[in-house]
């Protein structure tokens, strides 16, 4: 039997976290093997794995989402876990040296900073206002990132205002998830259900911020909120390790694990009880007066998801129940292929009436996501192509740069050729036909990880991440990609993207 590379008091630190040694052990063998790599077949395009509406379309696809949305549980997903430290990332720097590069200049940045939505909770302090008075940048800095004023570095990026409303009212980003969401999130019962994914040592802060936008809207909208938080499980964490592939330590000498990626939240998603489940960042969100232009495709999404599933369901219970002729067989295998973009295997034809319903049956029995997709204006992230697959079949799937092998000039000329992005607008369907939810780890490219060099406090490292929510682990579920306009994409990636006009029109 092969020895172990740790010792017993690792494996007792390592079962505390819920993992195995064993596990541990496998992550090591991936980074000394390296990433694998996807082969993109071609980018996703109009008419090629992507659908786009005319207004009128669309207009029929939210008439039956609002019609029929309240016969379904439907919930807001939200992963809210990320730090705002990485929107300050600049800041930070600037204050490590003393003031220096907030901006082009003191001049800049000073003008820029009285039209955040939050220069308000400067100005009004006694401290703040004196160093903007004085123009000390270090000092205003100070007091925005740490504990000697607002903290915002410290804070998840949730509950950063993001919207200045007059008179004087700012909005944090978890208010406006809020908000946007009592615009079609529904239910029969009379609940409007939102599900955010936060860190451990956050919970204290969103439960005291949930408790206030629940009493403030308790008599704004004619429903009641129904809010759930869940944690990342240390049980998804990774090891990390240094530029040999062997695994890193801190001072005390024990091993240092990372967050697994947003790919573990796959868990989280799972556990919803819900038939359709919106799942969107927490800083991809727009003031309320610009909703009504951006909330007919969220619902379109939803109804498109409730089209889709529908006709999935009539078609399994026939094949189900023995109701399907050879006419009735060939009229599904059509609507895979033209619907679900399903490339089906060679010589599908020829099978057995018994064969062709195993296959359209495991092909249609699958989780389901409608994935709202923008072109492409330059922002950084995945997007939908189809990928070759090593039985020779295709997938649509989500891309990441990261996954794709540049040094190949024909993968980096298909991955060039893209047109559109993924900005995590998507609508998941996880119950069968029988109102079963499925085991979705079955549906996940286990290949699909990555591994990113990263750099912080001085120490260079390599961490894992697993399959992302909406990459690898959603490999395998059918997906249907929907065209939408660039306007509903409004991330807030850095604190200069408040400056964009989207975020400054409040009225």
């Amino acid at each position: 039997m092969k020895k172990s590379i740790f010792s017993s008091k690792d494996i007792r630190q390592i079962k505390s976290l819920g993992i195995g040694a064993a596990d541990v052990e496998k992550q090591l063998a991936v980074y000394r093997r390296g990433a694998k790599y996807l082969r993109l077949h071609r980018p996703c395009a109009v008419k090629d794995g992507i659908v786009s509406f005319t207004p009128a379309q669309r207009k029929k696809i939210v008439d039956l989402y609002d019609s029929d949305v309240k016969l379904y549980k439907t919930i807001k997903f939200v992963p809210a876990s990320g730090a705002a430290s990485r929107m300050f990332a600049q800041w930070f720097s600037a204050l490590t040296e003393g003031g220096s590069g907030a901006a082009e200049s003191d001049g800049k940045f000073l003008r820029d900073l009285r039209k955040l939505p939050f220069f308000p909770l400067i100005a009004e302090d006694k401290n703040a206002a004196a160093h903007l008075k004085k123009k000390d940048i270090s000092g205003l800095l100070k007091f925005i990132l740490t504990d000697a004023g607002l903290n915002f570095g410290n804070l998840p990026k949730a509950l950063i205002p993001f919207h200045r409303y007059a008179p004087g009212e700012l909005r944090d980003a978890l208010e406006e998830h809020f908000v946007e969401a009592a615009g079609y999130i529904a239910g029969a019962d009379g609940f409007c259900s939102l599900h955010f994914t936060i860190s451990a040592g956050h919970e204290e802060y969103f439960a005291v911020r949930i408790k206030e936008i629940i009493k403030k809207y308790k008599d704004l909208i004619p429903y009641s909120y129904s809010v759930a938080l869940s944690f990342q499980s240390a049980s998804t964490d990774t090891i990390a390790v240094d530029e040999r592939n062997e695994p890193l330590r801190n001072s005390e000498g024990k091993l240092l694990f990372r967050p697994g990626g947003h790919g573990a939240l796959l868990n989280n998603l799972n556990s919803l009880d819900a038939d359709l489940i919106f799942v969107k960042n927490i800083d991809n969100i727009v003031p309320s007066p610009r909703l009504g232009k951006y909330l007919p495709f969220r619902k379109m999404l939803g109804g498109m998801a409730l089209k889709i599933q529908k006709e999935t369901f009539e078609f399994l219970k026939r094949l189900a129940e023995g109701q399907a002729d050879d006419s009735a067989i060939q009229k599904i295998a059509d609507y895979c292929g033209q619907t679900l973009n399903v490339v089906l295997p060679t010589g599908f034809s020829s099978l057995s009436k018994k064969e062709k319903i195993k296959i359209l049956s495991s092909f249609l029995n699958r989780p389901l996501r409608v994935c709202g997709v923008v072109k492409n204006d330059g922002e950084p992230g995945g997007g939908p192509f189809w990928v070759e697959e090593d039985n020779g079949s295709q997938t649509m799937q989500i891309v990441e740069s990261s996954h794709v092998d540049k040094s190949d000039p024909r993968q980096a000329a298909i991955w060039s050729q893209a047109q559109y992005f993924n900005p995590v607008d998507m609508v998941c369907c996880i119950r069968n036909y029988r109102g079963e939810k499925f085991i979705l780890d079955k549906y996940i490219d286990k290949n699909a990880y990555l591994i990113s060099v990263k750099n912080e406090k001085g120490l260079k490292f390599k961490a894992l991440e697993l399959p992302g929510l909406w990459n690898g682990s959603m490999a395998y579920w059918n997906t249907i990609f929907v065209e939408m306009p660039l306007k509903v994409f409004n991330p807030v990636k850095t604190v200069y993207d408040l400056l964009r006009p989207i975020h400054q029109k409040t009225r």
